[in-house]
């Protein structure tokens, strides 16, 4: 199948597309290291244009906090020990995405990061991945940029990607993904708004028909393949956006992961049966990255 830009390329419905397993175990990363030593992205300066300050102790809490909710919820956990040097390392949906096939198996493909300082955690999720007998591919030379979960995120349940592209991933990776599995279908989105620079940070599925998102983050096209995906689209309110409400995780189909003080977006979740888990990742906001970008669903 093409990569699939507009509708009039693909309309569903979703029971059209092949079934595969929902990942049901995450990779985090120890945040030992997790400081701010760099802008490379919108929220890493404050109001003043200073680089954010990261109280260590209150992340080390927040971590801990994240890392008990997937616990309390059944949700297996692995963890990456922190690595001198590499800040950033917490953030593990970037430099792998592990996508689960309709046979039963599951690939993982390591990323081409966009940023130098970032590029040393891709050989720490490969040396993981291999030592779990899975299948890790590598982009061809061509492709210079791309950022795992962080612009590649699963339709629940189905052989379907919702497929970022902007300032970290380019239409390459998507085309090798294309050519690599016929039967994936690859939705393709061109991220539209800087505050939103990757598409965990704007589009959250919480089932196979639910899904969450920021109208800002998306052109006309996107607007109408979420539509064509989703029956039930959720629509954040900016100022819950810009708390990174979009960022969530709903590893079960039922718990929603997601930063808290989101009030507007907890009752729409309520109001559709979904049970929110409130949490404070204030301190990894600063970086750029709430929920969804602190862990990679990965078994």
């Amino acid at each position: 199948m093409v990569l699939i830009n507009s509708t009039s390329d693909w309309s569903g419905p979703i029971s059209s597309v092949p079934q595969v397993a929902t990942l049901n175990r995450v990779l985090l990363g120890d945040p030992t290291h997790f400081t701010v030593n760099e802008a490379i992205n919108v929220h890493m300066r404050d109001e003043h244009g200073e680089l954010q300050v990261v109280d260590l102790e209150k992340a080390r809490q927040q971590w801990e906090d994240l890392a008990d909710a997937y616990r309390r919820i059944d949700i297996g956990i692995d963890v990456l020990p922190a690595a001198e040097g590499l800040p950033d390392l917490c953030f593990t949906a970037n430099p792998s995405l592990a996508l689960p096939l309709p046979d039963g198996t599951c690939d993982v493909w390591l990323s081409q990061m966009a940023h130098p300082s970032r590029a040393a955690e891709v050989a720490i999720h490969a040396k993981f991945f291999a030592a779990q007998d899975l299948i890790v591919h590598e982009f061809p030379s061509e492709v210079q940029r791309f950022e795992g979960c962080g612009d590649g995120i699963l339709h629940p349940g189905r052989f379907l990607m919702h497929a970022g592209t902007g300032p970290r991933t380019s239409v390459q990776a998507w085309e090798v993904f294309d050519a690599t599995y016929p039967e994936l279908v690859v939705l393709h989105y061109e991220l539209q708004d800087e505050r939103f620079y990757h598409l965990d940070t704007a589009l959250t599925p919480l089932d196979q028909h639910t899904a969450m998102f920021v109208p800002s983050a998306f052109n006309e096209r996107g607007l109408d393949l979420l539509t064509a995906a989703f029956d039930d689209l959720i629509e954040l309110p900016l100022e819950e956006a810009l708390s990174f409400a979009g960022n969530a995780h709903c590893p079960d189909g039922h718990h929603v992961l997601i930063q808290s003080g989101c009030e507007r977006t907890e009752a729409a979740l309520r109001e559709r049966g979904f049970k929110p888990l409130a949490l404070d990742t204030s301190e990894f906001r600063k970086s750029g990255g709430s929920v969804f970008c602190l862990k990679m669903a990965w078994r």
